[in-house]
C-alpha cells in the first residue's frame, strides 16, 4: 500500500493542519474508481448519465467532493480539524509515526458512511426520533465497509469503532474500555470536542473552555480517561492555539 506520510503533522514537531489540497487527494486516489456505482445510486443527480450497457464514467473529483460537502457538514473544516486534533494527542502520547499516519487519515474519513444517510437526518435541526437515530449510527459500518479493503485495517476499524464509549455504553456493538482500539478512542476525544465548538444543525459553536469541561466531566465514561487527559493537557497548556473563553477560528 503507498505511504501516506505527510497527511500528519511533520515530523520536525511543528503543527501542521491538513488543508483540501490534502484531503482531495484521499478522496481522488481511493474513492474515484470503486465508487462510481454508489454514487450514481444514492445520488442519481450527480451520475455519470450513462445508458444500459454503456461504460461507466468514473466518479470525478468535482463530483464526488459535490456529493460529500452536501452529506458532512463543514467536510474541509472539520475533518482537517478532528486530524489535527488527534495527531497531536498522539504525539504527545508517543505514538509511532505509522500511527500518527494512521490518525491523520482516520480524521480524514471517520463521517465518510455518512454518504449513506439520509441529508434530511443530517441536517435536522432539533433531535432525531429513535428511528432516525438508529440510521444515523450506520454511519460508522458504512464507513468501514467503503475502507476496510482500501486501507490499512487499523484505519478502518478506528473509523468503525470511533463512536464506542470507554463506559461500553457506545455503538455500533458497545465495546468497554480497552476492547476499543486506541486509535478510536483517540478518534473519538477530537471529534467530540470540535463538534462542541462547531456550528451544527443542531447547536451553535460553544466556547473552548466549554468544551474542555465536558470533556473532564466525562472521562472515565464517555473517554479515556489518559486520551482525555492528554487532549486537555495539550489545550490547557497553548500547544493547539485555542483560547479557552472563545470560540475556535474554523478553518
Amino acid at each position: 500500500m503507498p505511504s501516506r506520510a505527510g497527511l500528519h503533522p511533520s515530523r520536525t514537531g511543528n503543527t501542521k493542519v491538513l488543508t483540501s489540497d490534502l484531503v482531495e487527494p484521499i478522496f481522488r486516489k481511493w474513492f474515484a474508481g470503486p465508487m462510481v456505482r454508489w454514487v450514481n445510486c444514492i445520488h442519481p443527480e450527480y451520475g455519470a448519465g450513462r445508458g444500459p450497457g454503456e461504460a461507466e464514467e468514473p466518479v470525478g473529483m468535482e463530483r464526488l467532493m459535490k456529493v460529500m460537502e452536501g452529506i458532512v457538514e463543514d467536510l474541509y473544516g472539520h475533518v482537517h480539524r478532528v486530524s489535527r486534533f488527534a495527531t497531536a494527542i498522539g504525539r504527545a502520547m508517543n505514538l509511532e509515526e505509522d500511527d500518527l499516519d494512521r490518525l491523520a487519515t482516520v480524521g480524514v474519513l471517520h463521517d465518510v458512511g455518512k454518504i449513506h444517510i439520509d441529508p434530511q437526518i443530517l441536517s435536522k435541526p432539533g433531535p432525531l426520533v429513535d428511528d432516525e437515530m438508529l440510521r444515523m449510527r450506520k454511519h460508522s459500518e458504512y464507513g468501514f465497509a467503503m475502507t476496510v479493503e482500501r486501507f490499512d485495517r487499523h484505519v478502518a476499524e478506528a473509523i468503525l469503532y470511533h463512536h464506542e464509549r470507554f463506559d461500553g455504553r457506545g455503538y455500533p456493538f458497545g465495546l468497554e474500555g480497552m476492547e476499543i482500539p486506541l486509535l478510536a478512542r483517540i478518534v473519538l476525544v477530537a471529534d467530540a470536542f470540535d463538534a462542541i465548538t462547531s456550528t451544527r444543525s443542531y447547536q451553535p459553536a460553544l466556547p473552548v473552555d466549554y468544551a474542555l469541561n465536558e470533556i473532564k466531566t466525562y472521562s472515565g465514561t464517555q473517554f479515556d480517561p489518559d486520551i482525555a487527559d492528554a487532549f486537555v493537557r495539550l489545550v490547557e497548556s497553548g500547544a493547539l492555539g485555542l483560547e479557552p473563553q472563545r470560540v475556535p477560528e474554523l478553518h
